[in-house]
């Protein structure tokens, strides 16, 4: 039967476009079209910067949270490694995380650690180490909070500054190539969910060693019938 094969695709992106609205009633055939032309345009954006590229693979057949937590997985290692190599613009930048402290900074305002470690998403020890490194560096600096004796805060020195200026090309071309494959529909589509999807986590307790996941989990679904999500 010749149009099995047809059938099979159209079964596969029915799927994925009620995954991707699960709180829609009723999902219109005007909106899976438009779902299946962006969905096309990124494959063909791939395929064209890519000849050899590999064909999109179909929705996975795995449970969607397991799915979204590996791919985001990747993602993040992806990220990374471009990040590593745009860092070889700079004597002093040697990760990440170092980068993104100091970016934090970039305006001029200063923060304290806590501020800093809310962030960019780090546990009270693991920011205090590299605040410690960037200061033995003389990219940050450190005074007493005049509000709280209590707190320090940290601001940026013109060295880091210079230091940020030197590796900002490389990250905005490394920036361009986590989302290169996707359409321009498809890049504002992930960046509202990824922003929407940080802001919600970041609501969370601070998680410590012993911080059951359950309990976390629980904050966001209490009652999932009122839990907010975003509008597509």
């Amino acid at each position: 039967m010749k149009s099995k094969r047809l059938l099979n695709e159209l079964l596969d992106y029915i799927e994925l476009f009620e995954q991707s609205f699960p709180d829609e009633e009723e999902l219109s055939l005007k909106s899976f079209l438009v779902f299946v032309q962006s969905m096309q345009e990124g494959e063909h954006a791939l395929r064209s910067s890519s000849p050899d590229a590999p064909a999109a693979p179909r929705p996975s057949r795995s449970p969607r949270e397991v799915s979204i937590a590996r791919h985001l997985s990747l993602l993040h290692r992806y990220s990374k490694g471009y990040i590593k190599r745009a860092l070889f613009a700079s004597q002093h930048l040697q990760s990440e995380e170092e980068y993104s402290y100091l970016a934090s900074l970039f305006s001029g305002e200063p923060h304290s650690k806590t501020e800093l470690n809310s962030l960019n998403a780090m546990e009270k020890t693991s920011g205090a180490e590299v605040i410690r490194r960037l200061v033995a560096k003389g990219l940050v600096e450190e005074r007493p909070d005049e509000r709280d004796r209590r707190s320090v805060l940290v601001s940026i020195t013109p060295s880091g500054r210079a230091e940020l200026m030197k590796v900002f090309p490389q990250l905005h071309t490394a920036a361009q190539l986590i989302s290169a494959p996707l359409a321009e529909r498809q890049q504002a589509t992930l960046d509202f969910l990824l922003h929407y999807l940080c802001d919600a986590l970041s609501t969370l307790p601070v998680a410590k060693n012993d911080t059951d996941l359950g309990e976390l989990l629980r904050h966001f679904k209490p009652d999932s019938s009122q839990h907010h999500r975003p509008e597509i």
